[in-house]
Protein backbone atom coordinates (compact mmCIF):
# COMPACT_ATOMS: atom_id res chain seq x y z
CA UNK A 1 0.00 0.00 0.00
CA UNK A 2 1.70 3.16 -1.10
CA UNK A 3 -1.20 5.57 0.28
CA UNK A 4 -1.56 5.90 3.77
CA UNK A 5 -3.89 8.49 6.56
CA UNK A 6 -6.45 8.22 8.70
CA UNK A 7 -8.32 10.29 6.57
CA UNK A 8 -8.87 7.18 4.08
CA UNK A 9 -10.36 5.48 6.70
CA UNK A 10 -12.44 8.00 7.99
CA UNK A 11 -14.07 8.55 5.23
CA UNK A 12 -14.45 4.99 4.10
CA UNK A 13 -16.49 4.49 7.68
CA UNK A 14 -18.63 7.59 7.09
CA UNK A 15 -20.05 5.82 3.68
CA UNK A 16 -20.75 2.77 5.49
CA UNK A 17 -22.75 4.61 8.33
CA UNK A 18 -24.43 6.79 5.44
CA UNK A 19 -25.45 3.16 3.86
CA UNK A 20 -26.74 1.60 7.30
CA UNK A 21 -28.71 5.05 7.83
CA UNK A 22 -30.21 4.88 4.30
CA UNK A 23 -31.07 1.47 5.01
CA UNK A 24 -32.93 2.16 8.73
CA UNK A 25 -34.36 5.08 7.67
CA UNK A 26 -36.39 2.65 4.70
CA UNK A 27 -36.76 0.40 7.35
CA UNK A 28 -39.01 2.71 9.64
CA UNK A 29 -40.68 3.95 6.71
CA UNK A 30 -41.62 0.62 5.94
CA UNK A 31 -43.23 0.04 9.80
CA UNK A 32 -44.87 3.41 9.43
CA UNK A 33 -46.93 2.23 6.48
CA UNK A 34 -47.71 -0.61 8.02
CA UNK A 35 -48.91 0.70 11.53
CA UNK A 36 -51.28 3.66 9.32
CA UNK A 37 -52.50 0.61 6.84
CA UNK A 38 -53.43 -0.95 10.76
CA UNK A 39 -54.77 1.87 11.75
CA UNK A 40 -57.04 2.35 8.30
CA UNK A 41 -58.47 -1.23 8.84
CA UNK A 42 -59.65 -0.34 11.80
CA UNK A 43 -60.71 2.96 11.35
CA UNK A 44 -62.52 1.48 7.67
CA UNK A 45 -64.57 -1.62 9.39
CA UNK A 46 -67.13 -1.93 12.08
CA UNK A 47 -69.05 -5.12 13.34
CA UNK A 48 -72.60 -6.30 12.40
CA UNK A 49 -74.80 -5.88 15.69
CA UNK A 50 -76.67 -8.31 14.06
CA UNK A 51 -74.81 -11.05 12.71
CA UNK A 52 -71.28 -9.74 14.22
CA UNK A 53 -69.91 -9.96 11.03
CA UNK A 54 -67.09 -7.19 9.78
CA UNK A 55 -68.89 -4.50 7.29
CA UNK A 56 -68.16 -1.25 6.20
CA UNK A 57 -68.96 1.70 8.60
CA UNK A 58 -70.69 3.51 5.87
CA UNK A 59 -72.61 0.33 4.54
CA UNK A 60 -76.45 1.04 5.42
CA UNK A 61 -77.14 -2.65 5.36
CA UNK A 62 -75.29 -5.40 6.82
CA UNK A 63 -73.92 -7.77 3.39
CA UNK A 64 -74.48 -10.44 5.36
CA UNK A 65 -77.63 -10.40 7.20
CA UNK A 66 -79.47 -8.32 5.25
CA UNK A 67 -80.57 -6.28 7.96
CA UNK A 68 -81.04 -2.51 7.32
CA UNK A 69 -78.44 -0.44 9.70
CA UNK A 70 -79.73 3.61 8.41
CA UNK A 71 -83.19 3.41 7.75
CA UNK A 72 -84.13 5.06 4.13
CA UNK A 73 -84.99 9.05 5.65
CA UNK A 74 -88.92 9.58 5.30
CA UNK A 75 -90.88 13.12 5.24
CA UNK A 76 -93.89 13.45 7.02
CA UNK A 77 -97.25 15.63 7.07
CA UNK A 78 -97.06 17.85 10.53
CA UNK A 79 -100.40 17.94 10.49
CA UNK A 80 -101.81 14.19 9.87
CA UNK A 81 -98.64 12.15 9.84
CA UNK A 82 -99.19 11.13 6.36
CA UNK A 83 -96.09 10.00 5.00
CA UNK A 84 -95.15 11.83 2.00
CA UNK A 85 -93.73 10.53 -1.31
CA UNK A 86 -90.56 12.53 -3.04
CA UNK A 87 -91.83 15.47 -5.11
CA UNK A 88 -95.60 16.50 -3.17
CA UNK A 89 -95.93 19.76 -2.59
CA UNK A 90 -98.88 19.20 -0.61
CA UNK A 91 -100.44 16.54 1.71
CA UNK A 92 -102.59 14.18 0.27
CA UNK A 93 -104.57 13.15 3.31
CA UNK A 94 -104.81 16.41 4.54
CA UNK A 95 -104.17 19.37 2.08
CA UNK A 96 -101.27 21.17 4.60
CA UNK A 97 -98.56 22.40 2.29
CA UNK A 98 -95.31 20.41 2.33
CA UNK A 99 -92.74 23.19 2.24
CA UNK A 100 -94.40 24.80 6.03
CA UNK A 101 -94.74 21.14 7.63
CA UNK A 102 -92.22 18.69 6.71
CA UNK A 103 -89.96 17.57 9.54
CA UNK A 104 -87.51 14.62 10.46
CA UNK A 105 -89.38 11.54 11.93
CA UNK A 106 -88.21 9.72 14.41
CA UNK A 107 -87.38 6.88 12.00
CA UNK A 108 -84.87 10.07 10.16
CA UNK A 109 -82.43 9.72 13.13
CA UNK A 110 -79.24 7.44 11.81
CA UNK A 111 -79.00 4.50 13.89
CA UNK A 112 -75.76 4.66 16.24
CA UNK A 113 -73.35 1.35 15.44
CA UNK A 114 -71.20 0.67 18.05
CA UNK A 115 -67.90 0.64 16.68
CA UNK A 116 -66.41 -2.81 18.52
CA UNK A 117 -62.61 -3.77 18.44
CA UNK A 118 -61.65 -4.86 14.54
CA UNK A 119 -60.70 -9.01 14.10
CA UNK A 120 -57.76 -8.22 11.63
CA UNK A 121 -58.09 -10.99 9.20
CA UNK A 122 -55.27 -14.38 10.17
CA UNK A 123 -53.90 -12.59 6.18
CA UNK A 124 -53.07 -9.13 7.50
CA UNK A 125 -51.43 -10.67 11.18
CA UNK A 126 -49.13 -12.77 8.88
CA UNK A 127 -48.01 -9.97 7.01
CA UNK A 128 -47.97 -7.94 9.47
CA UNK A 129 -45.77 -10.15 11.50
CA UNK A 130 -43.59 -10.84 8.68
CA UNK A 131 -42.95 -7.09 8.24
CA UNK A 132 -42.05 -6.45 12.08
CA UNK A 133 -40.03 -8.89 12.03
CA UNK A 134 -38.17 -8.42 8.77
CA UNK A 135 -37.62 -4.59 10.53
CA UNK A 136 -36.03 -6.14 13.64
CA UNK A 137 -33.85 -7.99 11.85
CA UNK A 138 -32.85 -5.91 9.43
CA UNK A 139 -32.14 -2.91 12.36
CA UNK A 140 -30.18 -6.01 13.83
CA UNK A 141 -28.16 -6.87 10.82
CA UNK A 142 -27.32 -3.35 10.20
CA UNK A 143 -26.03 -2.85 13.35
CA UNK A 144 -24.14 -5.94 13.11
CA UNK A 145 -22.21 -5.28 9.91
CA UNK A 146 -21.70 -1.78 10.72
CA UNK A 147 -20.22 -3.21 13.85
CA UNK A 148 -18.17 -5.70 12.01
CA UNK A 149 -17.15 -3.09 9.12
CA UNK A 150 -15.83 -0.81 12.09
CA UNK A 151 -13.56 -3.34 13.19
CA UNK A 152 -12.45 -4.50 10.08
CA UNK A 153 -11.57 -0.82 9.25
CA UNK A 154 -9.81 -0.56 12.76
CA UNK A 155 -7.63 -4.52 11.68
CA UNK A 156 -6.94 -2.66 8.35
CA UNK A 157 -6.09 0.44 9.45
CA UNK A 158 -3.49 -1.46 12.44
CA UNK A 159 -1.79 -3.67 9.44
CA UNK A 160 -1.32 -0.44 7.46
CA UNK A 161 0.37 1.28 10.63
CA UNK A 162 2.42 -2.15 10.86
CA UNK A 163 3.17 -1.80 7.26
CA UNK A 164 4.30 1.65 7.22
CA UNK A 165 6.52 1.06 10.64
CA UNK A 166 7.99 -2.26 9.11
CA UNK A 167 9.00 -0.15 5.87
CA UNK A 168 10.58 2.62 7.53
CA UNK A 169 12.94 0.46 9.62
CA UNK A 170 13.82 -1.35 6.12
CA UNK A 171 14.29 2.29 4.96
CA UNK A 172 17.14 2.90 7.47
CA UNK A 173 18.51 -0.02 7.44
CA UNK A 174 19.18 -0.41 3.92
CA UNK A 175 20.49 3.41 4.19
CA UNK A 176 22.83 2.02 6.53
CA UNK A 177 24.36 -0.40 4.75
CA UNK A 178 24.84 1.22 1.44
CA UNK A 179 25.96 4.26 3.41
CA UNK A 180 28.77 2.25 4.69
CA UNK A 181 29.84 -0.11 1.45
CA UNK A 182 29.93 3.97 -0.01
CA UNK A 183 32.36 4.85 3.08
CA UNK A 184 34.81 1.87 2.40
CA UNK A 185 34.60 2.79 -1.23
CA UNK A 186 35.02 6.38 -1.73
CA UNK A 187 37.70 6.21 0.86
CA UNK A 188 39.74 3.71 -1.18
CA UNK A 189 39.01 6.18 -4.01
CA UNK A 190 40.35 9.06 -1.81
CA UNK A 191 43.41 7.11 -1.14
CA UNK A 192 44.29 5.79 -4.60
CA UNK A 193 43.68 9.23 -6.20
CA UNK A 194 46.01 10.89 -3.10
CA UNK A 195 48.96 8.20 -3.37
CA UNK A 196 48.93 8.36 -7.42
CA UNK A 197 49.32 12.68 -7.21
CA UNK A 198 51.77 12.44 -4.65
CA UNK A 199 53.64 8.82 -5.07
CA UNK A 200 53.07 7.48 -1.87
CA UNK A 201 53.05 4.49 -1.58
CA UNK A 202 50.78 1.84 0.02
CA UNK A 203 50.05 -2.04 0.18
CA UNK A 204 46.21 -1.70 -0.28
CA UNK A 205 46.76 1.14 -3.06
CA UNK A 206 50.41 0.05 -4.68
CA UNK A 207 48.25 -2.36 -6.78
CA UNK A 208 46.62 0.85 -8.44
CA UNK A 209 49.15 3.50 -8.25
CA UNK A 210 52.31 1.26 -9.24
CA UNK A 211 50.72 -1.69 -11.63
CA UNK A 212 54.45 -2.01 -13.26
CA UNK A 213 56.38 -1.56 -10.01
CA UNK A 214 56.44 2.62 -10.94
CA UNK A 215 53.94 5.16 -10.24
CA UNK A 216 51.89 5.46 -12.92
CA UNK A 217 52.01 9.35 -15.03
CA UNK A 218 48.52 10.58 -14.25
CA UNK A 219 46.32 9.76 -11.22
CA UNK A 220 43.02 9.02 -14.24
CA UNK A 221 45.24 5.94 -14.90
CA UNK A 222 45.21 4.70 -11.18
CA UNK A 223 41.57 5.44 -11.18
CA UNK A 224 40.77 3.60 -14.13
CA UNK A 225 43.23 0.81 -12.48
CA UNK A 226 40.98 0.96 -9.23
CA UNK A 227 37.42 1.04 -11.96
CA UNK A 228 38.63 -2.21 -13.37
CA UNK A 229 39.27 -4.02 -10.47
CA UNK A 230 36.47 -6.71 -10.05
CA UNK A 231 36.13 -6.44 -6.41
CA UNK A 232 35.90 -2.79 -6.39
CA UNK A 233 33.23 -2.86 -9.40
CA UNK A 234 31.36 -5.40 -8.06
CA UNK A 235 30.60 -3.40 -4.54
CA UNK A 236 30.14 -0.13 -7.23
CA UNK A 237 27.25 -1.84 -8.52
CA UNK A 238 25.73 -3.32 -5.14
CA UNK A 239 25.95 0.44 -4.33
CA UNK A 240 23.96 1.35 -6.92
CA UNK A 241 21.35 -1.28 -6.46
CA UNK A 242 21.32 -0.51 -3.00
CA UNK A 243 20.23 3.41 -4.10
CA UNK A 244 17.76 1.57 -6.25
CA UNK A 245 15.74 -0.42 -3.22
CA UNK A 246 16.25 2.64 -0.95
CA UNK A 247 14.05 4.71 -3.75
CA UNK A 248 11.41 2.24 -3.88
CA UNK A 249 11.09 1.70 -0.18
CA UNK A 250 10.95 6.18 -0.27
CA UNK A 251 7.50 5.92 -2.50
CA UNK A 252 5.92 3.47 -0.39
CA UNK A 253 6.80 6.06 2.72
CA UNK A 254 5.34 9.16 1.07
CA UNK A 255 1.75 10.27 2.16
CA UNK A 256 2.51 8.99 6.15
CA UNK A 257 -0.17 8.38 8.68
CA UNK A 258 -0.51 11.33 11.27
CA UNK A 259 1.23 9.93 13.66
CA UNK A 260 4.49 9.16 11.71
CA UNK A 261 4.86 12.69 10.05
CA UNK A 262 7.69 13.31 12.17
CA UNK A 263 9.39 9.87 11.10
CA UNK A 264 8.86 10.90 7.71
CA UNK A 265 10.54 13.91 8.20
CA UNK A 266 13.57 12.39 10.30
CA UNK A 267 13.94 9.48 7.20
CA UNK A 268 13.87 12.08 4.41
CA UNK A 269 16.89 14.03 6.20
CA UNK A 270 18.60 10.48 6.08
CA UNK A 271 17.96 10.23 2.69
CA UNK A 272 19.23 13.03 1.55
CA UNK A 273 22.94 12.59 3.31
CA UNK A 274 22.59 8.78 2.14
CA UNK A 275 22.28 10.11 -1.52
CA UNK A 276 25.03 12.44 -1.36
CA UNK A 277 27.57 9.80 0.12
CA UNK A 278 26.74 7.39 -2.35
CA UNK A 279 26.64 9.61 -5.53
CA UNK A 280 30.56 10.14 -4.56
CA UNK A 281 31.32 6.56 -4.49
CA UNK A 282 29.45 5.67 -7.82
CA UNK A 283 29.43 9.01 -9.19
CA UNK A 284 33.15 10.87 -8.12
CA UNK A 285 33.40 14.50 -9.74
CA UNK A 286 35.96 17.21 -8.91
CA UNK A 287 39.09 17.44 -7.74
CA UNK A 288 40.47 15.83 -5.04
CA UNK A 289 40.05 18.82 -2.79
CA UNK A 290 36.31 19.17 -3.33
CA UNK A 291 35.67 15.75 -3.79
CA UNK A 292 37.62 14.77 0.15
CA UNK A 293 35.70 18.19 1.20
CA UNK A 294 32.23 16.72 -0.06
CA UNK A 295 32.59 13.24 0.75
CA UNK A 296 33.55 14.25 4.41
CA UNK A 297 30.04 16.27 4.59
CA UNK A 298 28.28 13.53 3.43
CA UNK A 299 29.66 11.00 5.74
CA UNK A 300 28.83 13.19 9.04
CA UNK A 301 25.65 14.42 7.39
CA UNK A 302 24.45 10.71 6.87
CA UNK A 303 25.78 9.80 10.59
CA UNK A 304 23.88 12.64 12.54
CA UNK A 305 20.86 11.78 10.49
CA UNK A 306 20.78 7.87 11.09
CA UNK A 307 21.88 8.88 15.51
CA UNK A 308 18.56 11.92 14.95
CA UNK A 309 16.04 8.18 13.13
CA UNK A 310 17.19 6.17 15.87
CA UNK A 311 14.49 7.70 18.18
CA UNK A 312 11.76 6.85 15.78
CA UNK A 313 13.40 3.05 15.07
CA UNK A 314 12.92 2.30 18.69
CA UNK A 315 9.09 2.36 18.31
Amino acid sequence: MEIYGLAIWHNQVNERKKSFSLIFFVLLIVLADVIKMKEDIIMAMIVCPHCGEQISEKAKKCVHCGEILIPEEKKHCAECGAELEEGMTECTNCGCPVETSLEQGVNSQPQKVEVTGVKVTKKVKTIIGILIVLLVVGVAAAFGITQYQKKKAADEYAQMIEEYSDNLKLAAITMLTGASDAESSANLMKEVWYNAIYEERDDKTDKYTRPDGYFVSDFNDAMSNLYADASFSSQISSIKENQDSVNKLMKKLKNPPEEYKDAYDAISDLYDAYISLTNCATNPSGSLQTYSDTFNDADTNTLNAYKAMELYLEE
